[in-house]
């Protein structure tokens, strides 16, 4: 993907943080409205918004047809602790490995939807080891974890887990005013350093329409909603 049409998603990027203090998404909507529309009520998201607001919901169903319009594969991020959340689009392919930027050049490196890295947020995922998405899929059995970062004094630190994997149910999502019927699986890890879970919403098999990924530590889980694919 080029820098260009990155530049051209600053038209409808979100900004978190902003809540109701009126800032525009292009649409006559506050930005904080519209994230906490994206987010919904499936994590909790950096702002909120009542899902029952005609005029709000309209926005975001002609919001998602000018993305969907765009034929460019769309990704939400946000980290309620950064106070961050904005679409990213792709930038590059090394392998099986596709990494999405914003236009502020934040970058999510994710194999088949499992997090594998993470630049421009200051505190970042440096590299991982992780479990492939047909393992998480299955919901079952036991993975290995391990998290590359850089402490403040920008030295190397490795955080090893041992994650178990089961099946939450199936789970009737909303990603941007549109429902999915989806799957979810459950990963708890722990290790010496702590514990933490993530969660993966699977739709028509290998497909991660949405998840709540670990990203750094001291940080929420990064989420993540695929608005168009």
């Amino acid at each position: 993907m080029k820098r260009g049409f990155l530049a051209a998603l600053g038209a409808v990027a979100i900004l978190a943080g902003c809540g109701n203090d009126g800032a525009s998404n292009g649409m006559g909507l506050p930005t904080g409205v519209l994230l906490g529309m994206l987010t919904g009520a499936n994590r909790p998201p950096v702002a909120t918004a009542s899902a029952d607001d005609p005029a709000v919901r309209a926005g975001i169903l002609a919001y998602r047809a000018q993305l969907e319009a765009d034929g460019q594969p769309i990704l939400l991020a946000s980290n309620q602790k950064l106070k961050y959340g904005t679409l990213h689009a792709p930038f590059g392919q090394n392998g099986d490995v596709r990494t999405w930027s914003s236009t502020g050049y934040q970058e999510i490196s994710l194999r088949g939807g499992i997090l594998i890295a993470t630049r421009g947020f200051g505190p970042d995922l440096i590299s991982s080891v992780a479990p492939s998405v047909e393992t998480v899929a299955r919901g079952t059995g036991t993975t290995v974890r391990r998290y590359h970062y850089l402490d403040g004094a920008d030295q190397p630190q490795r955080l090893d887990f041992t994650c178990a994997l089961s099946v939450a149910g199936s789970e009737t999502i909303e990603v941007m005013a549109k429902s999915h019927a989806t799957r979810k699986v459950i990963e708890n890890c722990s290790g010496a350093s702590g514990t933490f879970e993530n969660a993966y919403w699977f739709e028509n098999g290998l497909n991660i329409r949405q998840s709540s990924q670990r990203m750094a530590p001291g940080l929420d889980n990064l989420f993540m909603q695929r608005i168009v694919d």
